[in-house]
């Protein structure tokens, strides 16, 4: 009896050690996962926030010589039409000064209809009689209101204003102030001067906040029964362009009053402003500038935003048709199309993107579907310069 219970005690003690040493080898393992592995979250083919976009041309808003379009806002739909808003000019100096801010209308999304002018630059003296510009849509409280910046002719630095209507299609009603200011610090040698903003080339007297030069880009969002105006920010300084982070100002009805969050700015790169409601939370496309260029972060709070993945070929000063944008219901869907703009060419123009951002989303990320992939700037803008012919960059000929 007596060797039966030893016999029974010596497995019990194997069985322990046994576990014992799984659990080890188990430690061990995640001890030697290489620091890649150990913020390793999903391939990109299994991430819903991971797309390739893909381009194609559009009707009434294309290429046009003498005229630049420029900066879509984001694309609503009202009974069976699609609107978008957008920088309108024809200045040869510049495509988004000497600015209004025009619309146009579609029933598919790429016959596009241009209605004319929404918001017009204001009489001479006001804060907005040089350029309106760089729009955006909201839609709230059963009227339609623009965001826009603004700038005032002598002034460099610009601010942020809004016009309502009852309808899409106007008329818009401007607020009689700007909705938002750059932070009043730094200085500049020129402070009142005429054209593009004059922040660089030795022109920094004092270097001010991340958001003093320039204020850009704004976007109000719907969340947790607040209204949420992001926007860009440029310091005065000499690194203006590269040193672009956004900040948000938070509201509790349309027109403001907007108080700059105290956790500003909340995104540490990027150039323009793209957040979409998504899941529970919301969204943040973060296109080049800043140690975080390139990526799609998500946040539950709209303050702190995590980096969930990294996209190539970001649409340009893109504006996506979200339909719950404005929703505020917690059940983000995303987005697969919207608008954006080419800006390398003599005239600015517009474009469509499309792309899998729509939940359970089916990627289409084939290298195949992309011909982009292996192309470098700097040969599609100088072919010569490197041997090449343009006709050359269209593709390899067929084999006889």
């Amino acid at each position: 009896m007596k060797s039966k219970i030893n016999n029974l005690g010596v497995m019990l003690l194997i069985i322990i050690l046994s576990a014992a040493s799984c659990t080890q080898s188990s430690n061990e393992k995640e001890e030697l996962k290489s620091a890649a592995m150990k913020r390793f979250k999903c391939n990109d083919s299994d991430n819903e926030l991971y797309t390739r976009f893909r381009y194609k041309p559009v009707n009434g808003l294309g290429y046009e010589e003498g005229v630049n379009r420029r900066d879509p806002s984001t694309i609503i739909k009202v009974d069976s039409l699609y609107y978008v808003w957008y920088t309108y000019t024809k200045d040869t100096k510049s495509s988004w000064l000497l600015a209004d801010i025009w619309y146009a209308t579609s029933k598919d999304g790429i016959n596009w209809e241009e209605q004319g002018p929404a918001v017009e630059r204001g009489p001479e003296g006001a804060w907005d009689d040089y350029s309106v510009f760089t729009t955006n849509i909201l839609v709230a409280e059963g009227k339609y209101y623009l965001t826009y910046q603004a700038r005032k002719k002598d002034v460099q630095r610009n601010v942020i204003g809004m016009a309502w209507a009852d309808s899409p299609d106007g008329p818009w009603t401007k607020l009689d102030e700007p909705i938002l200011r750059t932070t009043p610090d730094g200085k500049l040698k020129n402070e009142h001067k005429s054209g593009f903003t004059n922040v660089l080339e030795g022109a920094t007297l004092e270097p001010g906040s991340w958001d003093s030069g320039a204020i850009h880009d704004p976007g109000v969002i719907v969340f947790n029964g607040k209204y949420m105006l992001y926007y860009k920010g440029h310091p005065v300084g000499e690194k203006m362009y590269s040193d672009s982070k956004w900040g948000v100002a938070i509201a509790d009805k349309p027109e403001g009053p907007y108080v700059k969050s105290p956790y500003n700015p909340v995104c540490n790169s990027g150039h323009e402003i793209w957040v979409f409601p998504w899941k529970t939370g919301m969204a943040a496309i973060v296109d080049w500038a800043g140690p975080e260029k390139g990526t799609i972060q998500y946040s539950e709070d709209g303050i702190n935003f995590e980096v969930e993945t990294i996209l190539e070929d970001i649409p340009p000063a893109g504006g996506a048709y979200i339909a719950d944008k404005f929703l505020d219901n917690k059940d983000g869907q995303g987005f697969s199309w919207g608008l954006c703009h080419y800006g390398r060419s003599d005239w600015t123009f517009l474009v469509r993107f499309e792309c899998d951002l729509t939940r359970d989303a089916e990627k289409q990320i084939g290298w195949k579907h992309f011909k982009h992939y292996s192309t470098i700037r700097d040969v599609m803008l100088e072919p010569e310069k490197f041997g090449v012919t343009p006709e050359a960059l269209l593709g390899r000929r067929k084999k006889k």
